[in-house]
C-alpha cells in the first residue's frame, strides 16, 4: 500500500530564482515577504551538489510556515553518486526539509549528454542513477520525488513513466515506493486548462505519438491525470502530487502570455487549487502547486515571466493572489506588459487589462443566474471576469454587474479616478441580460 503525505492546508506555491545565487539573509526577507503577501506556504529551491543552501534560509522559511521543495536539476548519465550527496541531503534533513525533487525532465534529450541519450534502455539507465540517490534521501529521512516529465517530450512521456514504475517494482523497490511523490509540469501549452481532463480513461484511444482526430492528450495542464491513471495501474494507488510550472504556456523560457492572459489562467488555476484542497480525495492526493516564476535575475532568459522585478513591479497576477488580504503596490511592469500593449491599443502601463467584468460575490458563495446571464457578454467581449476591486482597477474598461449594495458608487468613484471606464448594469436577470445584449 503506497502511503499518502499530509499537505499543507495552503497548496500555492512558487518556484524561486531559477539559478542557486540568491541565498542571503536580504534575499530570504525579500521572498518571505511576498510570499507573506500572496499567501504561499510553498516554495522551489535549486540546490547544487557540491554546495547546501545555506541553513539560515532553508529554516528561516520554515520559521514562517514555508515548506522548502529542494530540486536537483542533474545532469544524465553522469550523475554524482550517493556518497557525493549524502552530507548535504543529512543537513537539508537536518533542517528541516522534507522533498527532494531528483533530476528534471528525464525524457528529454537536452537533459543527457549526446551519447547517454543514444544508449538502449534508457528508462532503466535512468533508474540505475534514480534509485541510489532517491534510497539516499530516504536514509536521511527525505521524500524523495520522481523527477516531472515533458508533456510528449522526445521519449515519449507517458511510455517513460510507465516503465519506469514497471522497473521499480520489478526491482523490489517496495519503501521507495511506499515513501515516493510524483512531480508533474502543469503548462497548459495553450490548451484550456480542461484539455485532456480524465487522462486515459477518458481517451483510451491514444497512442504515443498519435492522437486520433477529436481526441485530446496529456500535452497540457492535466498530463498529471494521465501520470496518475498509470501508477493507479501499475502501484495499486495514486502518487503524492507536486504540481510545478503553474502558470505557463510551455516550458520554453520565450513562448510567455500576455499578463492579462496570465492573470486569467492564474485565476482558473487558483480555483482549481481552492476545489482540491476541499475535497482531498485519495485519487488526487495533491500536496502541493507551485506557479512558475516569482523571481529571477534581469539577465535570466525567464526574467519576462517572473512575478516580481528587479524594480519591485509586478505583474498583474501578483495582486490577484494579493486580493485576500496581502498590501501590494499596483504598478506593473512596463517591459511585461509589451506584448500586450501592442495587442490592445487602448491598455497602458497603468491599465494592462483590457476589459474586466466585475461580479458580486455574496457570504453563500456566487449568484447563478449571474453566471448565466453573462455567457453571450463573454463570447462576445471575452472580458477578464473577477470579483475584486483592486483586480479591476487594473482595467481600461469595467464593466460592473450589480447594484449600489453590491458595489458602492464610492467604490466605483475611485475606479474612475484611476483612470477605468466604468459601467454599471443593474436590475433583475432578464434586464440584466437585455443591457447586456446591448454592449
Amino acid at each position: 500500500m503506497i502511503q499518502t503525505h499530509s499537505a499543507s492546508p495552503n497548496m500555492i506555491g512558487f518556484h524561486y530564482y531559477p539559478d542557486t545565487a540568491h541565498y542571503t539573509n536580504k534575499d530570504l526577507n525579500t521572498v518571505l515577504e511576498h510570499l507573506e503577501k500572496l499567501h504561499a506556504g510553498w516554495l522551489v529551491l535549486l540546490s547544487e551538489t557540491s554546495r547546501a543552501i545555506p541553513e539560515t534560509f532553508i529554516s528561516g522559511l520554515l520559521s514562517k510556515k514555508i515548506t522548502p521543495i529542494i530540486q536537483f536539476p542533474l545532469s544524465l548519465p553522469n550523475s554524482p553518486a550517493p556518497v557525493d550527496v549524502k552530507a548535504i541531503l543529512k543537513a537539508y534533513a537536518g533542517w528541516g526539509a522534507s522533498y527532494v525533487i531528483l533530476f528534471d525532465r528525464p525524457n528529454d534529450s537536452a537533459s543527457w549528454s549526446a551519447s547517454g541519450w543514444s544508449q538502449t534502455n534508457l528508462v532503466e539507465s535512468f533508474l540505475d542513477r534514480f534509485i541510489p540517490l532517491a534510497n539516499e534521501c530516504l536514509n536521511a529521512g527525505l521524500i524523495p520525488v520522481f523527477p516531472a516529465l515533458t508533456p510528449g517530450g522526445d521519449y515519449w512521456d507517458l511510455s517513460f513513466f510507465s516503465l519506469a514504475l514497471q522497473g521499480l517494482k520489478r526491482r523490489g523497490q517496495k519503501a521507495l515506493l511506499a515513501k515516493m511523490a510524483l512531480s508533474a509540469y502543469a503548462c497548459t501549452f495553450d490548451h484550456p486548462l480542461d484539455w485532456g481532463k480524465g487522462g486515459s480513461t477518458c481517451w483510451p484511444q491514444n497512442k504515443p505519438y498519435l492522437t486520433p482526430t477529436q481526441n485530446q492528450d496529456q500535452i497540457g495542464f492535466n498530463q498529471y491525470e494521465w501520470l496518475e491513471n498509470i501508477a493507479q495501474k501499475v502501484l495499486g494507488s495514486a502518487l503524492p502530487l507536486i504540481l510545478l510550472g503553474l502558470g505557463r504556456k510551455n516550458l520554453n523560457p520565450g513562448d510567455s502570455y500576455s499578463p492579462e492572459d496570465h492573470t486569467n489562467i492564474v485565476r482558473q488555476i487558483n480555483g482549481f487549487l481552492d476545489s482540491t484542497a476541499q475535497s482531498r480525495s485519495a485519487e488526487l492526493p495533491l500536496v502541493a502547486g507551485n506557479y512558475w516564476l516569482l523571481e529571477a535575475a534581469a539577465t535570466d532568459e525567464n526574467y519576462p515571466q517572473a512575478w516580481v522585478k528587479e524594480d519591485a513591479t509586478t505583474l498583474p497576477a501578483y495582486q490577484l493572489l494579493c486580493a485576500d488580504g496581502g498590501e501590494v503596490s499596483t504598478q506593473t511592469s512596463v517591459n511585461s506588459q509589451t506584448k500586450s500593449v501592442e495587442s490592445n491599443p487602448d491598455s497602458s502601463p497603468a491599465h494592462p487589462i483590457r476589459q474586466y467584468l466585475l461580479l458580486p460575490k455574496y457570504e453563500w458563495g456566487i449568484s447563478d443566474w449571474h453566471l448565466e446571464v453573462i455567457k453571450p457578454f463573454i463570447l462576445k467581449h471575452q472580458p477578464t471576469i473577477g470579483f475584486s476591486l483592486d483586480e479591476a482597477s487594473l482595467a481600461s474598461q469595467v464593466t460592473v454587474i450589480g447594484g449600489e449594495n453590491d458595489f458602492s458608487e464610492a467604490a466605483l468613484a475611485k475606479l474612475r479616478d484611476s483612470g477605468c471606464q466604468v459601467d454599471r448594469i443593474s436590475g433583475d436577470g432578464t434586464s440584466i441580460a437585455t443591457q447586456l445584449a446591448e454592449r
